[in-house]
């Protein structure tokens, strides 16, 4: 079965990067990155864990940006 390409925007392609990175080294999937990504997110939001509005706001971008990335994963494997 062949797996149809995943159009991705610049920023999208610069987030996947990042959260690749980030867990590099360590066996996992690109999806299982993501979903880590955005637990971790998520519980920086949820505790406050930013000093300055800007901060919470890139914070809140990145959080989209893995759940649109989440979505499109899951709507190629689906």
């Amino acid at each position: 079965m062949n797996k149809k390409e995943i159009e991705l925007s610049q920023s999208e392609h610069q987030i996947l990067s990042r959260v690749d990175q980030y867990f590099r080294g360590r066996n996992m999937t690109i999806e299982e990155k993501l979903f880590y990504a955005k637990l971790i997110v998520t519980l920086d939001l949820e505790s406050g864990h930013y000093s300055k509005d800007q901060e919470k706001n890139k914070l809140e971008l990145f959080s989209a940006h893995v759940d649109k990335l989440r979505k499109k994963l899951h709507e190629q494997v689906g």
